[in-house]
């Protein structure tokens, strides 16, 4: 029984074990399936691969000074498992898991991607798979709110997220921020902005005039979509990835027409969706909100949490699903939207400052690539990947934790990928 298939069986995995969650509540079991598959992959690919090799070749391409800091970081959220500020030792590795469990997608991504081509059709795996799901999505929208919980039981009722927003009069605007195939609306967005990039990739990379068409046709109605889920910061990641591949990528015609792709998929969506997501986005233009939400909250929030517990308060804190392993009535879960504070809370300041040095530090190294011109195949499919991940430990500082799927499974798959392929030449 081969690893390969079932390392990319996880990632098509991630993309509804949600749905199977909400649709089989209150069962807790499902919740383990997919970390079920990803370990018996684990298991697989190191009984059968020369781990050893694969391992050494991604140290020299990381180097020894951001390996030793993501080997530092792992000591300390192993030594915060035991922090006695937790309930149980349980809630530790539960933080443990979510904290690193999903590194090792790095290595096994690594070994699978053997050429360019092969990324490509990896990637296309996931695209085509997203045209379902972005579907299903419009379909939600169109249904409203109840059809979730009404055709697939109560567990919906968890994802069902509204936004409202006050009309003219007595009237109030509103629409369904949908959660596709996924447990939330937010872990959907973090799909879509990853199907994004992949398509950004593919586009940018392909010398088939078919395949640009299609591509576009995907582009328009991932755009639509993402809109649906209400998600304002998806714009924002959507919008810097733009950014950095005009900065860096030198393709300028091909670049132009993403940036079109991008203005028609949301022209299209804000004439076609309603008065309310139109609203709901309109709020972007108002810097004062924005500046209340982010650059005046998050700050608070990470010194609240330096001074509360500068060396933290151990892994497991602020996890969710912490809440299935200890008395709510007795321990307090905190629920934090950014990675930074996150860390803070759970690991401390050294865990912040090893973590963000070994991140930053890795991507930085997987910037130089794709500016090579002399690599022009492999530098246009690498580019937006190299600017996904960029931009999601961006975004980590202000909003979002990307340590939940299906992020934290498709990030460390995608550092992987980047870094075998770049190894490649355009003729490989």
């Amino acid at each position: 029984m081969n690893w390969r298939p079932f390392f990319l069986v996880i990632l098509l995995f991630s993309c509804v074990d949600g749905f199977i969650v909400n649709l089989l509540y209150p069962a807790k079991l499902p919740m383990l399936y997919r970390d079920f598959l990803v370990l018996f992959t684990y298991l697989l690919f190191f009984s059968q691969e020369p781990a050893g090799q694969w391992f050494g070749r991604v140290y020299k391409r990381m180097g020894p000074f951001i390996w030793g800091f993501g080997l530092l970081f792992f000591v300390i959220c192993v030594f915060q498992v035991f922090n006695p500020l937790l309930p149980n030792i349980a809630v530790g590795l539960l933080g443990l898991k979510v904290a690193v469990f999903y590194w090792p997608l790095l290595l096994l991504s690594y070994a699978y991607h053997e050429t360019p081509r092969q990324a490509r059709r990896f990637l296309w795996w996931i695209v085509a798979l997203s045209v379902p799901i972005h579907l299903f999505g419009m379909y939600q929208f169109i249904k409203g709110p109840e059809y979730l919980a009404d055709t697939f039981g109560p567990g919906f009722d968890r994802a069902t997220v509204i936004a409202f927003f006050e009309g003219a009069g007595s009237d109030t605007e509103s629409f369904l921020r949908v959660p596709g195939t996924f447990a939330s609306s937010g872990q959907y967005t973090s799909f879509v902005i990853i199907d994004i990039a992949y398509i950004f990739a593919l586009f940018l990379s392909s010398h088939k005039k078919w395949e640009r068409l299609l591509l576009r046709a995907i582009a328009i109605l991932s755009f639509v979509v993402l809109l649906a889920t209400g998600s304002r910061g998806g714009i924002l990641a959507i919008s810097i990835i733009t950014i950095l591949l005009g900065l860096f990528y030198s393709g300028a015609r091909r670049f132009v027409s993403l940036a079109l792709l991008a203005g028609v998929g949301l022209f299209l969506g804000f004439h076609f969706m309603g008065e309310g997501v139109t609203k709901r986005f309109e709020t972007l233009r108002d810097v004062t909100m924005l500046s209340e939400r982010t650059i005046d909250t998050e700050p608070l929030q990470f010194a609240d949490a330096f001074k509360e517990a500068p060396l933290g308060m151990g892994v497991g804190k602020g996890s969710i699903a912490s809440r299935h392993l200890v008395d709510m009535d007795t321990f307090d879960i905190r629920l934090i939207e950014n990675h930074l504070t996150k860390l803070q809370l759970e690991t401390g300041i050294f865990g912040v400052v090893t973590f963000y040095v070994f991140a930053l530090g890795l991507i930085q190294r997987l910037l130089l690539p794709w500016r090579n011109p002399s690599n022009k195949q492999a530098g246009a499919l690498l580019g937006p990947l190299s600017a996904y991940c960029l931009t999601t430990l961006v975004l980590s500082f202000v909003a979002g934790n990307f340590d939940s799927p299906p992020a934290s499974l498709f990030f460390w798959a995608t550092l992987g990928l980047i870094i075998r392929v770049s190894e490649q030449s355009p003729a490989t």
